[in-house]
């Protein structure tokens, strides 16, 4: 769907605010429809066509998967089979999550399993979480616009040779006359990440050159946009004076941001971009998944990614000041108290903001809980996919998604983290766009491929009644049904409960005849129930991301219940199943 950027509508999170979304992008697709026809001399019928081919051909539809190596992870899994990556050999630290780690230089994502500083809003079906919509007045070059080639339905992959290729092909989807290109470091990713929000609110791409020279292809590619203004981020250890004096030539104005560190950049960017925000992102400078992961959101929304010193347990003088000087009220933090820690966020609380956390187990559900509360679950006409093992391809992509308004979401190699793509589903695109070639996600991933779930036990215990008629039972806590739609493990009093599979926790509490309940959605029309947990024994909240193994309750005998046991339902597509048989032909034996 062609998209025109331009100012963001300001109605609130709700329902209403998803209407004023949709009229906006309604009104973007008229507005490039026109521009179309009459600045590039296309017919209205050639412009529903979607001619891929009016971006000088460098964006590759993945009709014949073209052979591109672009950040390739190391993963030898055969095409075509949905299961699980195997583990990477990179000294990874977040919790094993149900789909495999990520190979990259040591993360710091760990399992988010106490309650955030503010919990995040759980989402509705169709609306957006209840913050208020960020006020954002980006530079007046933004204003203008920058039309974006419209994407053909189904799945299109955006790749070239490599990470300077795969850029220049997102680049090709802008028409020339954008107001800004952006110019950052190939080589490694802290000074770029505040980047592509930036680059999405001021309406132009993000381009990757190595640090020494500006490639060719590069400089062709500014040659084609003809923008307004060129920013260089970094400073000359990182993009040399070569760079900068090349770019001089290209752009009436070219300027260089660049700081002490990676944070006094980040800092400078975000105040070059933006003249006013009510909300801003924060996310870890130390590692790029989070921030990465926010990117796409936060350019959707208009609003900023600030980089910070998670590990510092502060909020440091020149963050405070940026986020202040922007009007910013409401700090999201992305991710987990492993790269964000509580003292950090407690310290953005202390001075005077409003701080929510939006974290999962492992970076690609952190993404989805960044989407989630920004996105819900609202019809987007594209999702953007790249790879969780590196950042270049996602570097240049979330430019573009934020520009569209897509989310973006992280993916293994192989295929889709099931969760991930049960929250694609929900937003009903008509197009997928894979970021990076075959060596960075493969065709089952542009095919929609869900990896196999891990299951695991949900707790230990003897099975004392099996799943299928039975006489119905009645205790003070109400009367059962005379069909057992579960399996009873006897467990004892208090046992450990655990994630039988990963998951968002949909319901925890009480529950009717089952007492203390919790329900887990899998994806991939997956839920498993859990019964009769103990008093004070839910140990999740409704929203929260769990993972294989996770505990998450404790055995009680509340509900219709006679004794100390776990009732464990496995449902399908809406259904309840026999767990036993179910779980078995996975590899777990329960009783």
């Amino acid at each position: 769907m062609p998209l025109l950027r331009g100012e963001r509508e300001t109605a609130s999170r709700g329902g209403e605010g998803v209407n004023m979304r949709r009229i906006a992008l309604a009104v973007q697709a008229a507005a490039l429809t026109a521009a179309l026809v009459a600045g590039w001399g296309w017919s209205e019928a050639a412009v529903a066509a979607d001619p891929t081919t009016a971006t000088g051909g460098l964006a590759a539809v993945v009709a014949s998967d073209p052979p591109s190596t672009s950040e390739a992870p190391g993963g030898a899994q055969t095409e075509g089979t949905a299961a699980e990556e195997p583990p990477g050999a990179g000294p990874e630290t977040e919790a094993p999550a149900t789909e495999a780690p990520a190979t990259e230089a040591p993360a710091t994502e760990a399992p988010e399993t106490e309650a955030p500083e503010t919990p995040a809003p759980t989402k509705a079906p169709a609306s957006r979480s209840a913050v208020p919509e960020a006020s954002v007045a980006p530079l007046d070059s933004a204003k203008a616009g920058s039309a974006i080639a419209p994407f053909a339905d189904g799945a299109v992959r955006l790749s070239g040779a490599d990470r300077y290729g795969t850029a220049l092909a997102v680049s090709g989807r802008y028409s020339p006359g954008v107001p800004v290109v952006y110019v950052v470091t190939g080589a490694d990713f802290p000074d770029a990440l505040s980047a592509a929000p930036a680059a999405a609110s001021v309406g132009g791409p993000v381009l990757l050159t190595p640090g020494g020279a500006l490639l060719p292809a590069v400089s062709a590619e500014i040659v084609r946009l003809k923008p307004a203004r060129i920013v260089v981020v970094g400073g000359e250890a990182i993009l040399s004076s070569a760079v900068f004096s090349a770019l001089q030539k290209l752009a009436p104005s070219v300027v260089r941001l660049s700081g002490a560190n990676r944070y006094d950049t980040s800092a400078r960017v975000v105040a070059d971009a933006f003249r006013a925000a009510s909300e801003a992102f924060i996310a870890t400078g130390r590692s790029y998944p989070d921030a990465l992961a926010a990117s796409a959101a936060a350019g959707a929304d208009g609003i900023p990614v600030l980089l910070v010193d998670g590990a510092a347990g502060a909020a440091s003088t020149t963050a405070v000041s940026t986020l202040r000087a922007l009007g910013v009220k409401t700090v999201r933090i992305a991710g987990g108290t492993a790269v964000v820690s509580s003292a950090t966020a407690s310290a953005f609380a202390r001075a005077g903001f409003s701080v929510v956390r939006h974290a999962g187990p492992d970076r690609y559900l952190t993404a989805e809980a960044v989407n989630d509360a920004i996105f819900g679950s609202m019809d987007t006409p594209a999702v953007f996919l790249a790879t969780g093992n590196g950042f270049a391809d996602a570097l240049a992509g979330s430019a573009l998604a934020g520009a569209t308004g897509a989310p973006l979401y992280l993916s293994q190699t192989a295929c889709i983290p099931p969760l991930i793509e049960s929250a694609i589903r929900t937003h009903e695109p008509s197009t997928r766009v894979v970021l990076g070639g075959t060596g960075a996600l493969r065709a089952p991933v542009a095919a929609g491929t869900p990896c196999v779930l891990a299951w695991a036990k949900p707790a230990n215990g003897r099975i004392t009644d099996n799943f299928g008629p039975r006489d119905p039972i009645c205790t003070p806590g109400g009367c059962t049904g005379s069909f057992h739609r579960g399996v009873d493990l006897g467990t004892g009093c208090r046992a450990n409960v655990v994630a039988a599979a990963s998951g968002r926790v949909t319901i925890a509490g009480p529950y009717g005849t089952y007492g203390n309940f919790i329900k887990i959605d899998h994806g991939t029309g997956t839920d498993t129930a859990y019964a009769h947990l103990v008093d004070g024994g839910v140990l999740v909240k409704v929203g929260q991301l769990v993972t294989k193994g996770q505990r998450i309750g404790l055995s009680g005998t509340t509900g219709a219940s006679t004794g100390c046991h776990l009732h464990f339902e496995v449902y399908r597509n809406g259904s309840q199943v026999d767990p036993v048989p179910f779980l078995e032909v996975r590899g777990i034996r329960l009783g």
